[in-house]
C-alpha cells in the first residue's frame, strides 16, 4: 500500500491501475454470490466504481444518487441526499448499491433506508472498495479495510486544495508541495497554480 504520513495523519494513495485491480476483486466477490438487475451508484466516487462494475459484470441499468456528509476533510455535516434516486419503483428488482468507501457508514445507511428500500426492491445489497474500522454500517461486499484517508485518482484537485495548507504547515512550503505532488502525481507547477489562485480581473 502507498501510505503517506503527515502531521500524524495517514493517507492512502490509490492509482488508476490499483483502482482497476480493486474493482475487479470486488466484482469477483459479487459475481460469485449475487445476481442483480440494477446498479445504484453514489455520487461522486461510488458512481465511478458502479460504472466499472457494470462494465465487468455486464449489467447496463445504472442510476446515480447524490448524498453528502463532508464539509471538509475529517469534518462531517448532517448526511443529506441532494440528488434523489429517479427510478420510482424497484419492485421485483434486485439492487446493488455501490459507493467507494464506508467511512462512518451514514451515507449508505441513509440512502438504503430513505431512498432504496421505500421503493420496494426484491432485494438490495451494498458494495464498497474500502471500509473504515469504525464504520457503523458494514457493506455486504468490500475489498480492503483501512484507517487512512483514501486519495482516489478522480479527486486529485480536491485533495490538493484540502491538503495543501496542511502539508505546508507540517512540512514547510517546499517539502510540503513536493510531498503533495508525489501523493497526487501532479507536477510542482500545477500544485502551486492550484494553491495560488489568481485575482479576478476587474472590468472597467
Amino acid at each position: 500500500m502507498d501510505i503517506y504520513v503527515v502531521g500524524g495523519s495517514k493517507y492512502l494513495k490509490i492509482s488508476w491501475e490499483r483502482l482497476e485491480e480493486l474493482v475487479e476483486r470486488l466484482a469477483d466477490k459479487i459475481r460469485r454470490d449475487y445476481e442483480f438487475d440494477v446498479l445504484v451508484g453514489v455520487l461522486r466516487g461510488g458512481m465511478i466504481v458502479a460504472h466499472l462494475i457494470s462494465d465487468i459484470l455486464g449489467v447496463d441499468e445504472i442510476y446515480p444518487i447524490g448524498c453528502t456528509s463532508y464539509v471538509d476533510i475529517y469534518k462531517r455535516s448532517t448526511t443529506r441526499v441532494y440528488h434523489p434516486l429517479i427510478i420510482e419503483d424497484l419492485k421485483n428488482m434486485r439492487v446493488l448499491l455501490v459507493d467507494d468507501v464506508a467511512d462512518s457508514g451514514n451515507t449508505l445507511k441513509t440512502i438504503l433506508e430513505n431512498e432504496v428500500l421505500p421503493k420496494n426492491p426484491k432485494e438490495c445489497r451494498t458494495a464498497t472498495l474500502h471500509i473504515k474500522p469504525w464504520s457503523k454500517f458494514q457493506p455486504n461486499y468490500y475489498v480492503e479495510v483501512t484507517d487512512a484517508w483514501i486519495v482516489y485518482p478522480w479527486e486529485k484537485f480536491e485533495i490538493i486544495r484540502l491538503l495543501g495548507p496542511r502539508f505546508i504547515q507540517h512540512l514547510g512550503e517546499k517539502e510540503g508541495i513536493n510531498y503533495l505532488a508525489e501523493l497526487v502525481d501532479k507536477k510542482l507547477e500545477k500544485i502551486k497554480e492550484i494553491l495560488t489562485p489568481t485575482e479576478p480581473s476587474l472590468k472597467r
